[in-house]
Formats: structure tokens, C-alpha cells, sequence
């Protein structure tokens, strides 16, 4: 097979780029490629006789074992074996160089013991070393490279350029055909990967909720370091939330609060659940749309709610968590605005695992704030996290199990939610601050289909909650960039997915309400009707958002939108995803002075301030 030497160092280049070492692999390219130019030129030749050559197999082999040995005595199984595939290129290089420059050809029994001393005709066949070392080093690229979409582009291009040279004679014709044949294998193979990770996900999520099904009671008393950073990765819808004015943004919503802490794992208190009172006549702050798993949930609730209207039997225990049993499978809920307090600090709220109180000793700017306010104290801590701290998802030795909170704290600085709010939970207590671990969900993407919050599973989040002149207040150190981060690892199906979701929310939704009425036979009719208005609705959007690129002769032409009119949409559309969007009959200034009164937790004064120039503008261009 062809394997000129430009394309041996491209290999290389790729190698060095997916191993994280691009100079190692610059210079091992330029190496082979220089040598290999020289070898064919004839400048320098080795001369080396069987017995050299044999004693250079052998030695790579050795060096081969070697580093196989000391990698797998370091890293164990898998991750020893698959570094040890990464570094292959590096190590056989040497044996490569030799087989180029030498004047005796390597032959096959150079490299296999059972044939050195053989007389049979396949003991001196010739090895071309070139095409095996060229597909040994795009093979150790793919086991180093990270799962990513440039990465297998990079991959598959090198490997389609080596088929290109490589093709058998004539190559006259036939490259539009071989070009075409690429893109279609490529495509398919692309689409297979993101196809098998997409089942690879669906799969886990269903082993998730089956093993979930089987438990009647929902309460979770215990959860581990890692336990969400999984659940982060699925971008399920699981509840919808519509806030009554003025919105909160973002917005935490609690499903299980914990205690104690050992061995990277909270405990809940066994607090008794009573039942919660009636919220006749009560108005109503949020409503969430979810799922019940056998009749039961926990649900996401705000700090300190009090009443809740919902279909089912509601309990709350004395930290905060509520939950539902004897519930219809889809729930429709509302949440009032009354307080209710949550349990006072105990002994607990202070204790600390073994070990941890020596630890604020290597934080000297924290043990200095021992002596302040508790409320000095806790500003102190947030600002320390936000200042010295990075958000991440992606953390290779939590899995493994040695990854501990000194190594967040002291080294790394960067963790997902659950290594913040447990850092800040035991840091609090350890400068006297009672304090607990809470989990829940976070209020923040705002969908127009919906025209709702939804919160998907990478939603879930974890904070603290501290015990402050007299009352629990949360508090979230993790980075605000947090979910920023991981839309920006969502996949470009999502939108599908979540037409797909709404779709199947709202014919529950009908179905539920069909069957209640007694009039299970519209069900199907219903439906029908629903999916025919969703398409007759998606056709509609895009045919009024379908711009014409050129004026046809004899058409009429459309003035552009002037400067403050796009301005205006701008505005709408920014504001829309905060859940204060403008209704169709409501004039702009009419729709400021609402933003005025209901959006000052959202908006601040500046933000109102430019809303009202946008508007002032837009009038003047109308109305002069």
C-alpha cells in the first residue's frame, strides 16, 4: 500500500494532537518524514545484517513490554492498557526508522520466533512496515482522543486522505466516485456514533426510572458525591413550571435536604411526614406539571412552602421536603405563597466528619473569619468560592473514588454542584454556622413551546442552606456559569426531543382529562386533533419566519425593519426567555409599566432603564 512520507507525518501531527503532546508529535513527524526523504534519496543507508535486525525487533519488543508493564503497575485495568495503545507510535518508531533506512528488506522472520531458524518460503516473505505502523498510529488517536465531534472528524479525514493516496491503479478517473463514496460512509458512521451514544443514554435512563418504579416510597434518605453529575447528563424534561409575576429567575426548587455527612455520601434525618393543609382560597405562586412513579413523588417545592393544591395525599416533613402519594400517573399542581417554617438547628447541623476541622487550618483567609458575624461569615465564604473556584462536569477520578473534598479544596478548585454545596455545608459548620445539603432543581430555561420553565434532569442541582440570625437562607456558591456549561454540551437533536416531549405532555394531559370525564372514547380523536393543530402550528411558523433573499421582477418589494424596530424584536425575544413576554394585545408601553411593577426580581434598574429607551425610540420612528 502507498504510504508516502507527508502522509506518515500527518498520522504523527494527529496522534500528538489527540495524546495533548502536539510537540512530541511535530517531532516525531518531522523525524520519520525527514529520514524517509533521506532514505529515498540514498543519501544515508544502514547496513545491518540479520542478526541486527533480529536484535532490533527484539529490542522494540522489550521496550514495548516494558512500558506495558510499568503503565498497567501504575494505572491498573483498563486505563494502563489503553495508555499504553496511545504511546504505541512512539515506541515502534524506532523499528519503523530502522526497516526505512536499512538496505536489507525486514522480513517476516524478523518478527516471529517461531521462524527465525524455518526454511519454509513464508520465513522470508518482505513486511512492508509502513501501511501496519499507519494504521497503528491513527488507532492509538482514536483510543487517546476525547468523545468529541472534532475529534472524529480529524480522525476519519486523515483516514480518507490515506485511502485516496493509497487506492490501487488507475487513478485517473473514479475520484468524484471515491469522494462521494467518502462523505456517504462518513455520514453514516457519524450518524451511527451520535445514534449508539443517544441508545447508550436512553438505556441508562430507563434502567434509572425501572429500578425507581420499584420503590413505592420516593423519599431519597441518602445520597452520594456523583450521584448527580450522572443524572446531569440526560436531557430529559421531567417537570414544567409556570411562576405568576413577578418571575424569580433562577429559581430553587428543593426535593430532599440532608444532615449528616461521611465518606462522600449525606444522610436524611427519619423525620415523621405530616400532612399539609388544605390551600383552599390560597393564591397560587407556581405551577408544576410532572409525573407520578406508581402514585407517588417528592416534589419540587420552593423554601418554606406551606400550602399546596394538588390531586393526591401531600405530606412534608419538618426540613422542607414534600411528597405525594396516591396520585393519578400525570399531576397538575399549585403551589401557594404562604410560609411555613422549617426545623430549627440541631447538634447535627453542626457536625463534621473526622478529619475535616484540621482543614480550615490550610485555609488561613477562611480560619480568619471565625471571629466574625455569622452573616460576615458567610459572606466571606461565597466570596472566597467565587473568586478561587471553576465550574466543571467532567471529572475523571470521581468515578474511581479518589477524587475527596481536600483535593477539591487545596488543589483543584473545580467541581460540579455536589463538591460546592458539600464544601460550603462543612466549611460553614467548621466556622460555627449551622447548615445543611440540599438538593432540588434550578428555574431557568424558559421554553416558548411551553410557554413555561422546564426543568430537565441537567437541571438537577445541589446547594446549601444556613441557619443565619434566626432563619434558613440558601446559599449556592457553585459558579453561575453552571448551566451555560452544560447547554453548550446539549446535542443538536435536543429541539426534536423536546417536540416530541410536549407532544407526548399534552396528550397525557388530554387522555387524563378524557378518562376523568368519562369519555374514553375521544381519546383517540382528541389526540388527532391535537398532533394535526401542532403541525398546522409549526407550518404557520415557518412560513411567516421564511425571508425571500431577492425581489423577482414585477414583485412588490417589502421595506426592511427599521433600526428600532429590530431593536424592539430583540427585546421582546431576550425578555420572552425570562418568562416576561409581551401579550399580543398589550401595548410596549403598556408592557414597560407591567415590567416595572412584576419583573424588579428579574430586571434591574439599568435593564429597565434601556427597555424604555428601546420603546421611547420605537415610538418616535411611528409616531414622530
Amino acid at each position: 500500500m502507498n504510504t508516502p512520507a507527508w502522509m506518515q507525518a500527518l498520522a504523527l501531527l494527529v496522534w500528538g494532537a489527540t495524546l495533548g503532546q502536539g510537540a512530541a508529535g511535530l517531532a516525531l513527524g518531522a523525524l520519520l518524514g525527514g529520514l524517509r526523504l533521506i532514505a529515498n534519496s540514498g543519501i544515508v543507508r544502514l547496513r545491518l545484517g540479520e542478526a541486527e535486525l533480529t536484535r532490533s525487533v527484539d529490542l522494540s519488543a522489550v521496550l514495548a513490554a516494558l512500558t506495558l508493564g510499568g503503565l498497567l503497575a501504575a494505572q491498573g485495568l483498563p486505563d494502563g492498557l489503553l495508555a499504553a495503545m496511545g504511546w504505541m507510535p512512539a515506541l515502534l518508531l524506532p523499528l519503523l526508522l530502522v526497516a526505512t533506512l536499512n538496505d536489507a528488506p525486514l522480513r517476516l522472520r524478523h518478527l516471529a520466533l517461531s521462524l527465525r531458524r524455518s526454511t519454509r518460503p513464508e520465513a522470508a516473505m518482505v513486511v512492508q512496515a509502513d501501511a501496519p505502523y499507519l494504521a497503528i498510529t491513527l488507532l492509538a488517536s482514536a483510543v487517546q482522543a476525547k468523545p468529541s465531534t472534532q475529534a472524529f472528524w480529524l480522525l476519519a479525514g486523515t483516514l480518507v486522505a490515506w485511502l485516496f493516496v493509497a487506492r490501487p491503479p488507475p487513478r485517473r478517473r473514479g475520484g468524484v466516485s471515491f469522494a462521494g463514496a467518502a462523505a456517504v460512509a462518513l455520514g453514516i458512521a457519524f450518524a451511527a456514533g451520535q445514534g449508539l451514544e443517544r441508545v447508550q443514554v436512553a438505556v441508562e435512563e430507563w434502567f434509572i426510572d425501572a429500578l425507581s418504579a420499584a420503590d413505592n416510597d420516593p423519599y431519597q434518605s441518602q445520597t452520594r458525591i456523583g450521584d448527580l453529575g450522572r443524572v446531569k447528563l440526560s436531557e430529559r424534561i421531567v417537570w414544567r413550571v409556570r411562576q405568576t409575576p413577578p418571575v424569580a429567575v433562577p429559581l430553587l426548587l428543593r426535593t430532599g435536604v440532608f444532615t449528616h455527612y461521611a465518606n462522600g455520601a449525606w444522610a436524611a434525618r427519619r423525620d415523621a411526614f405530616a400532612p399539609l393543609p388544605e390551600a383552599l382560597n390560597a393564591t397560587h405562586r407556581l405551577g408544576l406539571r410532572g409525573d407520578s412513579v406508581q402514585g407517588a413523588a417528592l416534589l419540587p417545592v420552593p423554601v418554606g412552602v406551606g400550602r399546596i393544591d394538588a390531586p393526591g395525599r401531600l405530606e412534608r416533613n419538618p426540613l422542607g421536603v414534600v411528597r405525594i402519594t396516591e396520585a393519578p400517573a400525570s399531576l397538575e399542581i399549585a403551589i401557594g405563597q404562604d410560609q411555613a417554617s422549617a426545623a430549627p438547628p440541631s447538634e447535627g447541623d453542626l457536625a463534621l466528619p473526622s478529619g475535616f476541622a484540621g482543614l480550615l487550618e490550610k485555609l488561613p483567609e477562611l480560619a480568619r473569619l471565625q471571629h466574625a458575624a455569622a452573616a460576615q461569615r458567610l459572606a466571606g465564604l461565597e466570596a472566597w468560592f467565587a473568586a478561587h473556584f471553576r465550574y466543571t462536569l467532567f471529572i475523571g477520578d470521581e468515578a474511581r473514588g479518589r477524587r475527596g473534598l481536600e483535593r477539591f479544596l487545596l488543589t483543584d478548585r473545580a467541581g460540579h454542584c455536589e463538591y460546592f454545596a458539600t464544601s460550603t455545608v462543612l466549611l460553614l459548620r467548621a466556622l460555627g454556622v449551622p447548615a445543611r445539603y440540599v438538593t432540588g432543581y434550578s428555574v431557568q430555561e424558559y421554553s416558548r413551546l411551553e410557554q413555561a420553565f422546564v426543568l430537565r434532569q441537567r437541571h438537577s442541582h445541589a446547594w446549601a442552606e444556613a441557619f443565619v440570625d434566626g432563619r434558613w437562607i440558601e446559599v449556592d456558591t457553585t459558579p453561575a456559569t453552571w448551566l451555560s456549561v452544560e447547554e453548550q454540551a446539549a446535542p443538536f437533536w435536543q429541539p426534536v426531543l423536546d417536540l416530541a416531549s410536549f407532544f407526548w405532555c399534552r396528550a397525557g394531559e388530554l387522555r387524563r382529562d378524557a378518562l376523568a370525564g368519562e369519555h374514553s372514547g375521544a381519546v383517540w380523536i382528541g389526540l388527532a386533533l391535537l398532533l394535526a393543530a401542532m403541525i398546522w402550528q409549526a407550518r404557520n411558523r415557518l412560513h411567516t419566519t421564511r425571508q425571500p433573499s431577492t425581489v423577482g421582477a414585477g414583485a412588490t418589494a417589502v421595506a426592511a425593519p427599521s433600526a428600532e424596530l429590530r431593536a424592539f424584536h430583540a427585546l421582546e425575544q431576550q425578555l420572552a426567555g425570562l418568562g416576561l413576554g409581551r401579550t399580543a394585545s398589550e401595548a410596549p408601553r403598556n408592557w414597560l409599566a407591567r415590567l416595572g411593577r412584576d419583573g424588579q426580581s428579574v430586571l434591574d434598574t439599568a435593564r429597565l432603564a434601556a427597555a424604555g429607551r428601546v420603546i421611547d425610540a420605537l415610538y418616535r420612528q411611528r409616531y414622530g
